[in-house]
């Protein structure tokens, strides 16, 4: 599937409408979710034949994304039920709800039988919960080989992460750092589109390498 193609059909699917403030949930568009997959396959492998998951997956978009660039597996878990309505709607849609499997739960409580190869999420910030990024990634990093995850950009962020990350085990090995559109989900958003700077980290645990 080429980019473009993946752009297209992530752009088809039915998104939730309905956002929780306390969650810090901001869908992450099509353009933006079709790349770090289209990427992460291309340049490191980690998509295609792989177990991939989806933490926090909301409306699917990632879930959606690694089946459609044909992971062997893919798992999407969100504490919102409607969300991963959402989600079943469209993997029946797009004709890949085979391979994908809904979980409905707490990521700090999700439990696997046995590792995955990825995942990727776009965790809370932590702005309105004080580490709750720090939770998505000890989990992330606990269950899987290599992890793609987007975080506030920033200098003092980044050293903070990377501190992190190691304590946990693992390493960065890439971070990207480009503009994420947040549209006016809430009451105290004042503009239609507001931009922010995100990095998007790629995070490998000790069983894989840097670059593959």
């Amino acid at each position: 599937m080429r980019l473009r193609d993946l752009e297209i059909a992530l752009e088809s699917i039915s998104r939730t409408g309905e956002y929780d403030v306390s969650l810090e949930q901001y869908p992450t568009p099509a353009k933006i979710a079709s790349a770090i997959l289209f990427a992460a396959q291309m340049e490191h492998g980690d998509i295609t034949s792989k177990t991939v998951c989806d933490l926090g997956c909301g409306d699917g978009i990632f879930a959606l994304g690694a089946a459609l660039l044909d992971a062997h597996h893919v798992i999407g878990i969100d504490v919102q039920s409607k969300a991963l309505k959402a989600s079943q709607m469209n993997s029946r849609l797009l004709g890949i709800e085979d391979t994908v499997d809904w979980v409905l739960g707490d990521v700090s409580s999700f439990q696997l039988r046995s590792l995955v190869d990825t995942v990727v999420s776009n965790p809370p910030f932590g702005v309105k919960k004080r580490g709750a990024d720090l939770r998505f990634l000890q989990k992330a990093i606990s269950i899987a080989d290599v992890t793609y995850s987007i975080h506030l950009a920033g200098d003092k962020n980044r050293v903070f992460l990377k501190n992190e990350v190691e304590k946990l085990g693992a390493r960065v090995t890439q971070i990207e750092t480009f503009q994420f559109p947040i549209g006016k989900l809430f009451d105290y958003h004042k503009k239609s589109i507001h931009m922010i700077d995100v990095d998007l980290y790629r995070i490998c645990s000790k069983e894989c390498e840097p670059n593959g």
